[in-house]
């Protein structure tokens, strides 16, 4: 992939990657701030300004994104991990300049008021009821992370605690913008048809004049200590109708020079119908309805899961017997080619 790469004198990092194949672009706006860097007794901070970044500047309406893509063929959306919260949206590429434009404004002059937090706030508690206790194991990933660390924030988890949210306040979230919401956190790419010399100039024009803080960004320097034993832990729940069991194993940082075998032998293990644990666990032996394997690659020390959800009627101890033969069979038996 070839690009351009350029630092502004405000700290925001743009990428172009000029592709002509189709008359569109993708722009796409990285903040350094994720569920990690939620402050203490406020989890769900990063997740909840992934939805107040849709509701308006000081110059602009609600839903003002929505406008400047949907109602030209486009489409925008956003994400929050446990490191970065995300925002994109593809277009038309002879509306490239309105969308930088509208991403700068909503940058610098992000409405941070009390309706739109208690609003979105409710939005945010809303997801973690359909998406964590309505869900059938939807509390199994927040359980993962909560016990496989120790001492790490990332065992708070991403979308956020009803409870803590319930008792932030509106100086507690404008705070936490003003803190991370700045250009010299920021990572802008633009991929797509474009003109590098164009697209930066258009960059410069309208990130270029938003100020950087004096202050330094906070960041997480907590180490989770080596786990010197194997920890379980056991949940119920009346909504879940199918034993399921996970193996969450330590794994070094995203930038360790073995994160991309963990991403292949993630891929090898559990991704698809394919994949080894699906075709021996669901199709020949028939003891999971799914089962599959991931590479949570993070900034620091991540998490690889393997999962299985029994067959009805198969002892979860069965089950994981048979995933424990899987993960002691690709040590043994490494993939062909084919594989």
């Amino acid at each position: 992939i070839r690009y351009a790469d350029r630092t502004f004198p405000n700290g925001l990092r743009a990428i172009l990657v000029p592709d002509r194949r189709v008359p569109s672009v993708a722009i796409n706006v990285a903040y350094r701030v994720g569920g990690k860097d939620d402050p203490p007794g406020r989890s769900g901070f990063a997740h909840l300004f992934e939805h107040l970044m849709f509701k308006g500047t000081a110059r602009t309406a609600p839903e003002t994104l929505d406008r400047l893509t949907e109602d030209v063929g486009g489409y925008n959306n956003a994400f929050t991990s446990e490191d970065i919260t995300n925002y994109y949206e593809v277009v038309p590429s002879n509306h490239l300049e309105p969308l930088l434009w509208a991403e700068a404004d909503r940058l610098a002059s992000l409405n941070v008021n009390a309706e739109n937090f208690a609003t979105e706030r409710e939005v945010v508690i809303g997801e973690y009821d359909q998406r964590v206790l309505a869900e059938p194991y939807g509390m199994l990933d927040e359980l993962v992370n909560r016990e496989a660390y120790a001492v790490h924030p990332y065992r708070r988890g991403v979308i956020g605690s009803p409870a803590e949210l319930n008792v932030a306040s509106l100086d507690d979230v404008v705070a936490f913008h003003a803190t991370y919401y700045r250009p010299d956190n920021a990572l802008l790419v633009v991929a797509g048809d474009l003109d590098v010399d164009e697209t930066f100039a258009m960059i410069e024009r309208w990130f270029g004049p938003i100020p950087t803080p004096a202050g330094a960004i906070p960041r997480v320097h907590a180490v989770e200590p080596p786990q010197t034993a194997e920890r379980r832990y056991e949940y119920r729940a009346a909504n879940v109708p199918l034993p399921a069991s996970e193996e969450a194993y330590h794994i070094p940082a995203a930038s360790h020079p073995d994160a991309a075998a963990l991403d292949v032998l993630a891929t090898l293990l559990g991704s698809g119908r394919r994949s080894r644990l699906y075709t021996s666990l669901v199709y020949d032996k028939q003891v999971a309805t799914n089962a599959y394997a991931a590479a949570d690659l993070r900034e620091h020390a991540g998490l690889f899961g393997v999962r299985v959800t029994c067959a009805r009627g198969v002892a979860l101890a069965d089950a994981q017997a048979a995933l424990a033969h899987e993960l002691e069979r690709v040590r043994t038996d490494p993939p062909t080619e084919t594989e």
